[in-house]
C-alpha cells in the first residue's frame, strides 16, 4: 500500500515538473502569438455592412437609372444597396458632407464641388462616363460663350449640376457680368426645351447624357442647334474637371442624321464619390459595378476609358485607385463577395499564425528537450573538476575534500526529476559520479561505496 502511494507520488511529482518545464516554455510563445495577432487584429477590418445607400438624382435621370443597376451588381453579391432619389449633385454633396444622413456614395456632377474645406471626407472612387455641357440656342450661329450676351438663357433650377457649370461659363466670358439685357432664367429639362421651342428663351444649358429624350427632342425642333464649341480645347486646359469631346454626326440617330454635323462640346465627368469610411470591401465592389457598367464605352468615349482616376475634381480614395488598376484576385474570381472577403479577412489573421506561432511551436520540444537535459549536464562540470583534482593532486586532504564535494553532489542529483524518456541521461550521470568516487575511495584506501 505505501510502496503504491510513494509510486503515485514520484509519477504526480514528475508529471508537475513537465507540465512546469513546458509552460515556461510555451507561455513566452503564447505571449509572443497574442502579440502578433493583436497588431494583426489591427489591419483587420469588420464585416462590410449588408446595406449601403447611394444618393443619386431624380428618378427619371440617368444617375438614378445607374444607381438601380448598381443596386443589382450589389444584390447579387448579398449586399443591399437603397437608391436615393434626390434633386441632384448639390443636393448630393450635402448628403455626403453630413454626418446623419445616412448616405455612403453618391454619383455626382463634375466641376460643382464645394470648397476643400467644406468636404473633407468626401473623396472619389472613379469618374464613371462623360457628361457634355450642350448649349441649345435660337437665330444665327452661335459657336462662342460670349454671343450669348443680352440673351434670356435658362441656366437649371436651385440645387441642379448645370447651374453652377453654366454660371462659371458665363461669367468667364463676361456675360452674366455685362451691363445689358442678359436675364438668366431657373428652367431646366423639358421645361427649359419647350420654352426653347416656343421662344420665350434664346438658350439652353443642359449636363446630360447625348442620349437622353430631350437631347433628341431638341435636336430635331425646328430653329433650335446645337452650339460647337470654338475653344473646346481652350476650355479642357483651363478647367481640370473638363474635357474636349466630339459629338459625331449621325451618332445619336444615324438614319434621321442626329446631329447634322460633328459638334465640338466640352465634357465634365460624372462621378462616383464617398465618405472617406467607407468599408474597403464596398469600395471594391462599387469599383466592380462601375467597370460592368461603363466599361464599354459611349458615344464620347472609347472603350475602356472609363471608369477613371484621371481629371477627378475630388481626393481619389487610395482603395478605389488600387481597385482601379488591379484585377480582380483568385478569391473574387472563384468565390462569391461574401466568402471572398471573409477569406481575405481571415488570411490577415492566419499570416502570424504561419509566420510567427508555428515556428515558435515547432520549437518548443527542442527547447524543451534542451531545458531538461540542461538540469543533468549541468552537474557534469563540477564532476569533471572533482576527477581533474583527482589527477593533479594526490595530497589525501584535496582527495578528502573532492569526495566529501561528491557526495553532496551525489544527493542534490538524487533530487533531480526528469520525464520517463530522460531517465537514461540521469543514470548515465549518476554511474559517473559512481566512476569518480570510487576512484576517490581506492586513492584513500577505503573500500568502494555503491552508488
Amino acid at each position: 500500500m505505501n510502496s503504491s502511494k510513494s509510486s503515485d507520488e514520484i509519477k504526480t511529482a514528475r508529471f508537475s515538473d513537465s507540465w512546469r518545464e513546458w509552460l515556461k516554455i510555451g507561455l513566452p510563445i503564447f505571449v509572443l502569438g497574442g502579440i502578433a495577432f493583436a497588431i494583426a487584429w489591427h489591419f483587420v477590418q469588420p464585416a462590410p455592412p449588408r446595406h449601403v445607400v447611394i444618393a443619386t438624382g431624380s428618378h427619371e435621370g440617368m444617375y438614378y437609372s445607374f444607381g438601380k443597376r448598381y443596386a443589382e451588381y450589389f444584390a447579387a453579391n448579398g449586399i443591399e444597396l437603397e437608391v436615393r432619389e434626390t434633386k441632384g449633385s448639390v443636393e448630393n454633396y450635402k448628403l455626403l458632407t453630413s454626418a446623419d444622413s445616412g448616405v455612403d456614395i453618391a454619383i455626382v456632377q463634375g466641376g460643382i464641388a464645394p470648397p476643400a474645406e467644406d468636404r473633407p471626407h468626401v473623396q472619389t472612387v472613379a469618374g464613371i462616363y462623360f457628361e457634355p455641357i450642350m448649349v441649345f440656342y435660337r437665330g444665327d450661329s452661335i459657336t462662342q460663350i460670349s454671343q450669348l450676351a443680352n440673351k434670356t438663357i435658362a441656366i437649371g433650377k436651385e440645387g441642379s449640376g448645370v447651374r453652377p457649370i453654366a454660371l462659371t461659363l458665363l461669367g468667364e466670358a463676361g456675360v452674366v457680368n455685362r451691363d445689358g439685357g442678359t436675364i438668366l432664367s431657373p428652367l431646366g429639362g423639358d421645361d427649359a426645351a419647350s420654352a426653347l421651342a416656343e421662344g420665350k428663351i434664346d438658350a439652353a444649358f443642359y449636363v446630360i447624357s447625348p442620349m437622353a429624350a430631350v437631347i433628341t427632342k431638341l435636336l430635331e425642333t425646328p430653329g433650335v442647334h446645337l452650339m460647337s464649341f470654338d475653344h473646346s480645347h481652350a476650355y479642357g486646359r483651363r478647367y481640370p474637371f473638363l474635357s474636349p469631346v466630339t459629338l459625331y454626326r449621325g451618332s445619336i440617330d444615324i438614319r434621321r442624321d442626329l446631329p447634322n454635323k460633328d459638334i465640338e462640346l466640352i465634357a465634365s465627368q460624372a462621378t462616383l464619390a464617398l465618405r472617406s469610411s467607407t468599408h474597403e470591401a464596398i469600395i471594391q465592389l462599387l469599383v466592380r459595378a462601375a467597370e460592368q457598367e461603363h466599361g464599354g464605352g459611349t458615344l464620347l468615349s472609347e472603350a475602356g476609358a472609363f471608369p477613371t482616376a484621371n481629371r477627378a475634381e475630388l481626393p481619389v480614395n487610395k482603395d478605389a485607385r488600387y481597385f482601379l488598376t488591379t484585377k480582380p484576385g483568385f478569391l473574387h474570381r472563384t468565390f462569391p463577395f461574401w466568402l471572398a472577403s471573409l477569406i481575405d479577412r481571415v488570411l490577415i489573421l492566419v499570416l502570424p499564425l504561419l509566420v510567427v506561432v508555428l515556428p515558435l511551436i515547432r520549437m518548443m520540444p527542442p527547447l524543451y528537450a534542451w531545458r531538461i537535459r540542461s538540469r543533468i549536464y549541468k552537474w557534469y562540470k563540477q564532476v569533471r573538476m572533482v576527477d581533474e583534482r583527482l589527477n593533479e593532486n594526490s595530497v589525501p586532504l584535496e582527495i578528502e575534500r573532492g569526495r566529501d564535494q561528491l557526495s553532496a553532489l551525489e544527493k542534490e542529483v538524487l533530487s533531480i526529476r526528469v520525464p520517463l524518456s530522460y531517465t537514461e541521461e540521469l543514470y548515465n550521470l549518476r554511474l559517473h559520479i559512481g566512476y569518480i568516487r570510487s576512484r576517490l575511495e581506492n586513492w584513500l584506501g577505503k573500500p568502494t561505496g555503491a552508488v
